[in-house]
């Protein structure tokens, strides 16, 4: 088999480029799962752009129009919307929704198929693979990797790592919140030191879930104390996840012949762990790139340097920004997080927050940052910066 371009990972940034590259290119993705959306990944909380990107409507499972954010101390900030800011999905329903759009689109797929390396010819890449318990060849003119954290194509072009990281793990539990329209952010180092803890309510059922920094260990043991410190450690646990977010992208996403796209080439957004829109982006400036190189008959890393250029154009700003946020923040005890709480509950402050974009959080930063000046005191070089961007 000698397909234009190999995809690695069909999940759902591997399956939208696919799912654009198919009808101009033979296409094929490795998928190293026997089933497209297991193990299922991520809170599933997304921006309605994001669902309707993928035509995943039939997914969601709930509307969210605001938040309460809970501070160590008890202080806690209520956000409230006047419409959708965010709706819930069933993520493997939402993942098989992306991989029938490359089915349709004529992308091929095979389950059950672990990428292991690559080799580079004069025109071309030989992509070992093991499918079925089989060793499996193929030649590609170009490799996408969407592989994830440890994306084996990433380590096979010798592309940096993402520059942090942190692990988290979620539960969904048995049992319906009376609040439906609003999701609960804890803050604090006993919580999770370096992140955030979260209660997402989807119906009849409720996600709990948190992220740390890796040096704090296992999230487990964080994610069982927050349980019970919130009533809900006597509830039924449906099914439960795990994993690592990479934030921070390498310098390079591309090589010759080679481009990383999502959490391989670390583009979830630093502030919030999301990487479903990022990704979705980056797919599309990966796609678009690709197709222009098989047009061109040129798959040198200058010209797939234009698929960074993009992804970079489209959201190379909120990914930098929100890493400068995220240094500030990890820096911080839970004392100083209480006094920026009291120092935001404002209604003026408030109303900022409430207009926010889930998709681009860093946004509002200039904003706040105007509105109480002294928070420019926690870190006057990083966060002055933020200021005229």
């Amino acid at each position: 088999m000698h397909p234009d371009l190999i995809v690695v990972g069909g999940g759902p940034v591997g399956s939208r480029v696919a799912a654009l590259t198919a009808r101009s290119m033979h296409t094929l993705v490795l998928e190293e799962h026997s089933e497209v959306g297991v193990p299922v990944q991520c809170a599933g909380l997304v921006t309605p752009r994001v669902v309707k990107t993928a035509c995943a409507e039939d997914t969601v499972l709930n509307k969210i129009s605001g938040g309460v954010v809970h501070f160590p101390g008890g202080t806690t900030i209520e956000l409230n919307g006047n419409e959708t800011k965010a709706v819930v999905v069933d993520r493997k329903a939402f993942d098989v929704a992306c991989y029938e759009k490359a089915l349709e689109a004529g992308a091929e797929f095979m389950t059950d198929t672990r990428f292991t390396s690559f080799s580079r010819r004069d025109d071309a890449l030989a992509v070992e693979a093991v499918s079925h318990g089989k060793s499996r060849a193929f030649h590609t003119s170009l490799l996408v990797g969407s592989d994830g954290y440890k994306s084996r194509v990433g380590s096979a072009a010798s592309i940096s790592r993402p520059r942090d990281s942190v692990k988290g793990m979620q539960t969904d539990i048995g049992r319906r919140l009376e609040d439906q329209d609003r999701l609960h952010v804890y803050l604090g180092r006993k919580i999770a030191p370096g992140f955030f803890a979260w209660i997402i309510p989807c119906g009849d059922s409720t996600r709990v879930g948190l992220c740390v920094k890796e040096e704090y260990g296992a999230p487990s043991k964080f994610l069982s104390s927050f349980l019970k410190a919130q009533g809900l450690d006597g509830s039924d646990r449906l099914s439960s996840i795990s994993g690592i977010i990479p934030i921070g992208p390498p310098q390079n996403t591309f090589a010759d012949r080679i481009m990383i796209v999502g959490d391989a080439a670390a583009q979830a957004k630093p502030l919030s762990g999301g990487g479903l829109y990022t990704g979705m982006v980056a797919a599309d400036c990966a796609a678009s790139t690709a197709i222009e190189a098989l047009e061109r008959n040129d798959f040198s890393a200058r010209m797939l340097s234009r698929y960074q250029e993009r992804w970079r154009s489209e959201i190379g700003k909120e990914l930098d920004r929100g890493y400068r946020i995220r240094k500030v923040f990890v820096r911080l005890t839970d004392r100083k997080i209480d006094e920026i709480g009291k120092l935001m509950d404002r209604r003026d402050v408030l109303e900022i927050l409430s207009q926010g974009d889930i998709d681009y959080p860093s946004k509002l930063a200039p904003s706040i940052l105007r509105s109480i000046p002294s928070l420019l005191r926690l870190s006057p070089q990083i966060l002055g910066s933020l200021l005229g961007k």
